[in-house]
């Protein structure tokens, strides 16, 4: 069994198929995280002030997010729907 993505599709986990239960709609895009985890590495993307890359291309997580997560004009909006997944996060603990 190989984990294939899913474009323009309901987000889901690659291995079980299961729908992913953090998933926030922005006004630019669909945002899902599998766990706590990912969205702090969402949100320290966001809110970082230099983005480096290396030669490789692809090689990363960030190297393959959405272009609308990449653009300077939506951290805020990034961050601002990071932290509402969080939150939600948070309140079913």
């Amino acid at each position: 069994m190989s984990a294939t993505p899913l474009r323009d599709a309901e987000p889901a986990d690659p291995h079980f198929g299961l729908p992913l239960h953090l998933v926030e709609p922005t006004r630019a895009g669909l945002l899902w995280a599998y766990n706590a985890e990912h969205l702090q590495a969402l949100h320290d993307y966001a809110a970082a002030t230099l983005r480096e890359h290396g030669g490789v291309r692809n090689s990363s997580m960030f190297s393959r997010l959405p272009q609308w997560m990449k653009l300077a004009r939506n951290r805020v909006l990034l961050q601002r729907s990071v932290e509402r997944l969080q939150r939600r996060l948070l309140g079913e603990r």
